[in-house]
């Protein structure tokens, strides 16, 4: 469910142990995984962060709708060293193009605008994040899931009292990822539960493929059933998943109508139960 991109091989290291990953790829980039997440090492701008990021979408199997990362460094000019940032809006300096992520969980820590520039930054006006990744990053991620899915972390390194980028020993950017582990971690699990609801949500409901196998209903009429079957599964989920009660439903119904009064007369008889103050949604299975 989870995809990391990130710039630099020392960017890698610390997210590559956390998460449990192997190397799977050399080339043309660096590819990592494990069971729950994939990792790519794009090298430096934004369009060798596109180039990794579809890259890494089309080795990962080409499924939509998973939660995307891109974690690296970045200057502030008010920030301190080694501090994690989120990004709430994203800029290309070249183009004037804006993007925004959208925050439906917990941020890890405080949001901030970003800017992607072609080069290095010292005198950091307006105060934004500069970094070189982003712009290509955001746009290429979404065209393979949602805003709420994809995300922009970056840990600052440079600000006008020490600008430490260009001269960074690898030891070094791996501490400042490291310094972050937990907060990107807790970030990443949160997107992947997120991705996880998110695809429940957009799965057909029991009984829909069957249905339209055996009937023949209009568009209207589809978006009808789903609706009807999506809420029969959400009060009374054991009988939605029992095909025998499915066909009870269905059986005897000559026409598509039949078929949607079969259902709304079913779900108006399923009381629905609210649990009481306090109590876990857990309490009432």
């Amino acid at each position: 469910m989870l995809r990391f991109v990130v710039a630099l091989q020392a960017e890698a290291h610390p997210l590559v142990g956390r998460f449990g990953m192997a190397a799977v790829s050399e080339a043309p980039f660096p590819v990592y995984r494990s069971e729950e997440a994939w990792l790519i090492v794009s090298g430096h701008g934004k369009a060798a962060s596109a180039a990794a990021t579809a890259y890494l979408h089309l080795m990962a199997g080409g499924a939509l709708g998973r939660a995307w990362l891109n974690v690296g460094l970045g200057g502030h000019s008010q920030r301190k060293l080694g501090e994690g940032v989120l990004a709430h809006k994203i800029s290309d300096a070249a183009s004037g193009a804006s993007w925004y992520p959208q925050l439906v969980i917990d941020s890890p820590g405080p949001t901030v605008p970003v800017l992607s520039v072609e080069r290095v930054e010292e005198e950091y006006a307006p105060p934004w994040v500069y970094e070189s990744e982003a712009a290509g990053f955001f746009p290429t991620a979404c065209r393979f899931s949602v805003a709420e899915l994809v995300h922009v972390y970056k840990v600052i390194s440079d600000n006008p009292d020490a600008t430490l980028s260009r001269r960074m020993s690898s030891r070094a950017v791996e501490a400042a990822i490291a310094s972050n582990l937990d907060r990107i971690e807790a970030f990443a699990r949160g997107l992947t539960d997120l991705a996880r609801e998110l695809e429940a949500l957009a799965a057909e409901p029991p009984g829909y493929p069957e249905a339209l196998e055996r009937w023949s209903f209009t568009a209207a009429q589809q978006l009808r059933l789903r609706r009807l079957l999506r809420r029969l599964a959400a009060l009374d989920p054991a009988s939605s998943r029992d095909p025998a009660y499915l066909e009870s439903l269905f059986d005897g119904a000559r026409a598509e109508r039949e078929v949607l009064r079969s259902l709304e007369a079913r779900l108006a008889v399923i009381p629905i139960r609210l649990p009481p103050p306090g109590a876990a949604a857990d309490d009432l299975r």
